[in-house]
């Protein structure tokens, strides 16, 4: 990140470069969240009677419940077990996507002076 490091210098640097850098590591962001949107993540209830699948972005794609489930589970039970299994699956993207986002923050490319306020924000609450 050569023009950004000069812009953090005082310099005025190449504009032009420094656009192509900023939309380098914009291109570098969307396409880590493409990517973690086309995974497809499981979770299971505290039971282990029902599975949700749901997708990168936490879209529920799927549910599979154990025949045992149905014949024990009332409705409300079953509707417990439904919760606890997407929350599950939704959890795990969220992991993963913060582990995604603090990966992306510690390895800026080199000299990129944008780093510590992007560290900084993703540390916000």
């Amino acid at each position: 990140m050569r023009n950004t490091a000069a812009f953090n210098e005082g310099g005025e640097g190449d504009v032009a470069g420094l656009v192509r850098e900023v939309q380098g590591r914009v291109g570098a962001l969307a396409d880590l969240l493409h990517g973690l949107s086309e995974e497809v993540v499981e979770g299971t209830d505290a039971t282990g009677a029902v599975v949700a699948r749901v997708s990168g972005a936490g879209r529920l794609l799927g549910l599979t419940v154990d025949p045992r489930a149905m014949r024990d589970l009332d409705h409300v039970a079953m509707s417990a077990a439904i919760q606890g299994a997407i929350g599950a699956a939704r959890s795990e993207v969220g992991e993963r996507l913060g582990k995604a986002m603090e990966d992306f923050a510690q390895s800026p490319p080199h000299g990129d002076p944008l780093a510590p306020y992007v560290r900084a924000l993703l540390r916000e609450e």
